[in-house]
């Protein structure tokens, strides 16, 4: 049986994520797609706009037969903790055999090439990255240079886009685990990950799908529509506010007025200098989105300072490798899928979220979403323990 992995976060699914998908299946020939997807809180250190039983259901329609849930440390790590983390997630399953994702360059060479070196970390090329941090190069750039010194040529441009970078990072954690999964990789369809802009003859981002909600007031227009598949899925969703960090403003703003100040530098991604920043600037936050930029500096992303900001809020201290496999939703089809999952897994599988195995913090962060969405949208709180997953 041939199994393909697939990382996502489908925010929301679009046209896009349905090509992934089939061309995933064809060009590995595999049996079942399995999906590790965020879940609540997603890569750039924000709540999802759309909740993950909502994502979860449009994937199963569309394609995928299996999808496992990313712990929340994991998607909202960096894009080397995201990647490992799922990585490890995969291996563990014992059951799947290859992994696909998307890239904007389409070629798994290139991108080997540069993950190899990042996976081995010789002396020259830490010493040349090292010294195009200091002089405050962005990590792409600093990479680009050191690559370069260290005498190796990679094509201009490569490193420059999220999902090529993204790729190397599966590419080196898949050799740093010594994992037998195979990767393979799509070449990415439509616009940019970083356009914000629909496009009528283009499938578009799942940032500008975003972006036209946002500007919609959550109204589904005829221009979004048209990007996604299965838009029933999101009627519940249609008219009403879009889910942003700034709906958790307040929560933010009173766990940093009520930890202690000299606790911040204890949690996950959060360093003594942007520790500093957050206690020197405090009575300026006005809200989550303005805080962070007002925080954010040259060597420190806004969506590195938004990671941190949620680890805080949700309580996440340290990275740590998923250590359940949680199903948020599979096809009838794929009950073998589950079988073979639950008999050569080397982790326990949890199909119900009142399961003891889910940690506190995990539960945490769902309910403190979930509070959210139920006054934003005003309808009844659905409690996590007491979910069902999906079956299709």
């Amino acid at each position: 049986m041939r199994i393909v992995g697939i990382t996502a976060e489908y925010n929301p699914f679009h046209q896009g994520h349905a090509f992934h998908l089939d061309s995933a299946r064809r060009i590995t020939g595999a049996d079942y797609v399995i999906v590790a997807m965020s879940g609540n809180y997603v890569q750039r250190g924000v709540p999802a706009m759309f909740d993950k039983y909502t994502r979860s259901k449009a994937a199963l329609l569309n394609g995928a037969d299996l999808i496992l849930e990313l712990p929340p440390c994991i998607a909202t790590g960096s894009a080397e903790h995201f990647a490992s983390g799922a990585v490890n997630l995969f291996t563990k399953t014992r059951i799947v055999t290859d992994l696909c994702f998307g890239s904007e360059c389409g070629d798994l060479t290139p991108l080997i090439q540069v993950a190899d070196i990042l996976a081995e970390e010789p002396d020259a090329w830490r010493h040349a990255l090292q010294e195009s941090l200091r002089l405050g190069n962005p990590w792409p750039k600093a990479c680009r240079q050191a690559l370069s010194s260290y005498g190796e040529e990679i094509p201009f441009g490569l490193l420059d886009t999220p999902n090529n970078l993204l790729g190397v990072e599966y590419l080196k954690a898949l050799s740093r685990q010594n994992s037998p999964v195979r990767p393979h990789t799509v070449l990415r369809k439509g616009s940019s990950y970083h356009e914000t802009v629909l496009e009528d003859d283009s499938p578009a981002s799942a940032g500008a799908i975003r972006q036209a909600l946002l500007k919609s007031r959550g109204h589904f227009t005829s221009d979004t529509r048209m990007q996604i598949p299965s838009l029933e899925v999101y009627k519940d969703y249609d008219g009403k506010p879009p889910i942003t960090e700034n709906a958790f403003s307040l929560l933010l703003l009173e766990r940093l007025q009520r930890d202690p100040e000299e606790s911040f530098g204890l949690y996950f991604n959060v360093g003594t200098d942007l520790a500093n920043r957050i206690r020197n600037c405090l009575d300026q936050f006005t809200s989550f989105s303005q805080f962070t930029d007002l925080i954010k500096t040259r060597n420190l992303t806004r969506t590195a300072v938004s990671r941190a900001l949620l680890h805080i809020l949700l309580n996440i201290r340290k990275y740590e490798a998923a250590d359940c496999f949680r199903v948020l939703g599979f096809r009838r089809r794929a009950v073998p899928l589950l079988k073979e999952l639950a008999n050569r897994g080397t982790l326990p599988l949890v199909t119900s979220p009142g399961d003891r195995i889910l940690s506190k913090d995990w539960l945490y962060a769902d309910r403190l979403y979930e509070s959210v969405r139920s006054l934003l949208h005003e309808q009844p709180f659905q409690n996590e323990r007491l979910r069902k997953m999906l079956v299709l």
